[in-house]
């Protein structure tokens, strides 16, 4: 548990950076969904954009919780944000989800699903 919770940590501070050196104001929620509060990830700013990304850092599929995509639903309903996926697959890079496609395929994300659906920073930046 304490190495996976790692490799999340790692993973959500190096896109912290990355959007940092982008132009983005940007704060990781550490503990997300721990506090009754929604809560994504990151909350990255720039210009009056506002994006929200819940990161995944998986070598394999997974199941987004719905109650964390009830979250990223309420900060673009609430806050007019741009949420996201954020799936660091191991050895391969980040990849991003729009909330719409995740929530149309019942949370699942694989790496057929991301290939098809999925974009780079550049595209969501």
């Amino acid at each position: 548990m304490l190495r996976s919770y790692r490799k999340g940590y790692v993973a959500e501070l190096s896109l912290v950076h990355i959007l940092s050196q982008n132009g983005f104001m940007v704060i990781r929620t550490p503990r997300s969904g721990r506090i009754n509060l929604a809560s994504p990830d990151i909350i990255a700013a720039k210009n009056g954009k506002l994006i929200v990304i819940e990161c995944k850092s998986r070598a394999e599929a997974f199941t987004v919780e719905k109650g964390q995509l009830q979250e990223l639903r309420e900060w673009q309903d609430k806050a007019g944000a741009l949420p996201y996926i954020g799936w660091k697959i191991a050895r391969k890079g980040w990849t991003f989800l729009h909330l719409k496609d995740v929530e149309d395929n019942r949370g699942n994300v694989g790496k057929k699903f991301a290939l098809e659906k999925g974009m780079t920073l550049e595209k969501i930046l």
